[in-house]
């Protein structure tokens, strides 16, 4: 009789978990938050036909928006500059403490024509000295003007030392009276009795000569020089071109 086999066989399947049955669960995603800008350039790839809306295209076009927004940027804030330094003209620059050349210049004008007045009653008008100097009081007074209006009300072609320039022009045009003054000032002091005596036309040729010493004084020059390099260079001159910004130019 062959002997029974009274052994169980093991369940095969078991109620438990082993080891190897065990994987962790995966956790989502968490949603990274974008930026004001990402934002912007999620809206504008949704938009994009089906055949341009891939990595190439999304990073073109994130390219052109970062651009456009540091050309304009970047121009406004040359703008702002800009406007804040041709106002050196007229106010001043810090380290000159109040004092501008447009104040200064026209102070010269206004007694270079009290000293021409003076001279003309007491020469004549027809007086060579005098002549000379109320023709350079005018093309100084072109200048002056030409420069306070953007160089947009005066011609200067006909002065022979405009060169494109009104700052410039004024420059020269400056020099020319300061010599004409001067030379008119030293024929009146020949028609005195008391050379050193001469009244009211002292007290001008005085405040005339004060106005020259304070403009060369100035610092204007030494800030639009530093301005200009500042500005000249790459991409600070491509940027001012496009904001439309003019060149500011020296007192020379």
């Amino acid at each position: 009789m062959a002997n029974a086999d009274f052994s169980q066989k093991q369940n095969s399947t078991s109620g438990g978990f082993d080891a190897g049955s065990y994987r962790e669960q995966k956790q989502p995603e968490q949603a990274v938050p974008l930026t004001p800008l990402q934002q912007k350039l999620a809206g504008l790839e949704a938009k994009l036909p089906a055949a341009l809306s891939t990595r190439a295209a999304a990073l073109a076009l994130s390219v052109v928006v970062m651009l456009a927004a540091f050309l304009g940027f970047g121009s406004a804030k040359l703008r702002s500059r800009y406007n804040e330094v041709r106002k050196w003209y007229t106010v001043g620059v810090a380290a000159d403490n109040g004092y501008n050349l447009n104040e200064e210049l026209t102070t010269r004008m206004n007694t270079a024509a009290n000293i021409i007045t003076t001279a003309g009653s007491t020469l004549g008008a027809d007086s060579a000295e005098v002549q000379a100097a109320q023709s350079a009081l005018s093309d100084f007074t072109a200048c002056l003007e030409a420069v306070q209006n953007g160089g947009k009300s005066q011609a200067l072609t006909s002065l022979p030392y405009y060169q494109g320039s009104t700052m410039h022009a004024l420059y020269q045009a400056n020099e020319v009276l300061g010599s004409r003054i001067d030379q008119l000032y030293a024929k009146l002091q020949e028609q005195a009795a008391d050379p050193m005596k001469r009244g009211a036309v002292q007290g001008q040729y005085g405040q005339f000569n004060s106005a020259a010493t304070i403009i060369g004084t100035l610092k204007y020059n030494d800030a639009v020089y530093d301005y200009q390099k500042e500005t000249g260079g790459f991409p600070a001159s491509v940027l001012g071109a496009i904001a439309g910004v003019k060149e500011v130019e020296p007192f020379a």
